[in-house]
């Protein structure tokens, strides 16, 4: 007899996702709540940091770019196993490891060993972000995925923001260092949960094997109505792509928007990574903000991410995905050029710190649910992690290039000018995306938000 057939797409694309699916979009949320502590805490801590380990302050421009290098080592490498032997197993190692490097890098007591724990530490989280949020998009409905994967990021936002409120308060009553103790044992805690709790992309599953039980179980999970048949082949209409995955990220008439995507990454996250590494030091040194006031002004940024993705959802309504993310690119290049200007009236550093995590860290949020979006489950995490390690490049050239301005007392108006800039080439990237290379789930997504 012949083994029956079902489509997972009957119940993964039901526009409600009932509580198994929001059960792990909120473990995705809160790992990734974690992992945004523990890689903003240090930027937030920076100038404390650096009087700790008695080197300068522009010193520490070297550490941001290690951490960038780990990053894109990371995006780079990680993801493309994860499209072979699965995304689960790659976040749990990934999540434990960057734990424990955060852990060591208390022990430290150079700038070298910083900066080599560190770099080890964001190659951890780089190979297991891309797969957090593949996994989570591999479990929702085609229909909602936009906006859920840019809500996705306030989780991201959350964790940056207690970086930045807890940071100074972990510094005023003991040491830099416990501020890293919370946020890596609260990583390494959370993992023998998310050993238990948190399932197999099923539709990863599919794409090994069409007959695995496990895909039953998962179905029967998120519907307990269902039952199936030993032996059952499960299909679905999602492209099938076959050979190198990094190559499949180029055929099928994807490569204009695989470039499109790769150009609007690197230029945002250069921003990103420069500004999240210096705007605390930025705001002391050439604002002439009180420390432990830059830094709380800083973490003012991650507020303005959580709202950034509900900002962008209703810019979606009306512009679609591409188009509200050229349009925020724009203010936020014109808002990040005005921090020229907190020298002159201290008050205006609460406002751009919002708006630099409204519509800088907001882009990013949107760019990473496009990339997610735009890519079928067979080259996923690939087309995640080679996105985002384009960026994690820019982001090695960011925070250095930002360091030697800073050490070459460059007027601040043009540091803030040339560390803001890319965003343009974003915003015409994304013009172009949505002009020369539509997508379905990019439209989709934006009509559903």
């Amino acid at each position: 007899m012949a083994s029956a057939v079902y489509s997972v797409d009957t119940v993964l694309e039901r526009p409600a996702m009932g509580r198994y699916r929001w059960n792990i979009y909120i473990l995705c949320g809160l790992l990734m709540a974690l992992e945004g502590y523990d890689a903003y805490i240090v930027a937030n801590l920076a100038p404390t940091i650096a009087r700790g380990l008695g080197i300068p302050i522009p010193s520490m421009a070297y550490i941001f770019s290690a951490q960038a290098a780990g990053m894109a080592l990371g995006f780079y490498t990680i993801p493309v196993l994860a499209d072979r032997i699965g995304r689960r197993g790659i976040i749990l190692v990934g999540c434990a490891l960057f734990g424990v490097f955060t852990l060591l890098s208390t022990a430290v007591t150079t700038l070298e060993q910083f900066t080599l724990v560190r770099f080890l530490a964001f190659a951890a989280m780089g190979g297991t972000m891309p797969n957090i949020v593949a996994l989570a998009t591999e479990f929702m409905p085609d229909k909602r995925r936009g906006k859920l994967l840019t809500w996705l990021y306030i989780g991201h936002g959350l964790g940056a923001a207690l970086a930045g409120l807890v940071g100074p308060t972990f510094v005023h009553y003991h040491s830099w260092q416990s501020a890293l103790w919370a946020g890596g044992a609260a990583l390494i805690l959370f993992v023998p949960y998310l050993y238990f709790r948190l399932p197999e992309s099923g539709r990863y599953l599919m794409t090994r094997n069409p007959q695995d039980d496990r895909i039953g179980a998962m179905l029967q999970k998120v519907d307990p109505s269902l039952s199936f048949a030993p032996g059952t082949t499960f299909v679905s209409n999602e492209e099938r792509t076959h050979g190198s995955s990094v190559a499949a990220l180029f055929r099928s008439s994807r490569a204009p928007m695989t470039l499109l995507l790769w150009l609007s990454m690197g230029s945002a996250l250069f921003v990103v990574a420069t500004l999240t590494s210096w705007l605390p030091s930025y705001l002391h040194l050439l604002g002439g903000v009180e420390t432990a006031t830059a830094t709380r002004m800083s973490s003012v940024s991650a507020l303005g991410a959580i709202v950034g993705p509900l900002f962008l959802t209703l810019l979606m309504m009306r512009f679609g995905l591409a188009s509200s993310l050229a349009l925020m690119s724009v203010i936020g290049f014109l808002s990040m050029s005005a921090l020229y200007f907190v020298a002159a009236a201290h008050g205006l550093g609460w406002v751009l710190g919002f708006a630099y995590g409204l519509f800088v860290i907001g882009v990013q949020a949107g760019l990473n649910s496009l990339v997610a979006s735009s890519y079928p489950t067979s080259i996923r995490s690939t087309g995640i992690g080679w996105a985002g390690g384009i960026g994690r490049v820019t982001s090695m050239v960011g925070p250095g290039l930002g360091g030697l301005m800073l050490a070459a007392q460059m007027p601040a108006y043009w540091i803030y000018i040339i560390v803001s800039a890319p965003l343009l080439l974003t915003a015409i990237a994304m013009a172009l995306f949505q002009r020369l290379a539509p997508r379905p789930s990019a439209k989709t997504a934006a009509v559903a938000a």
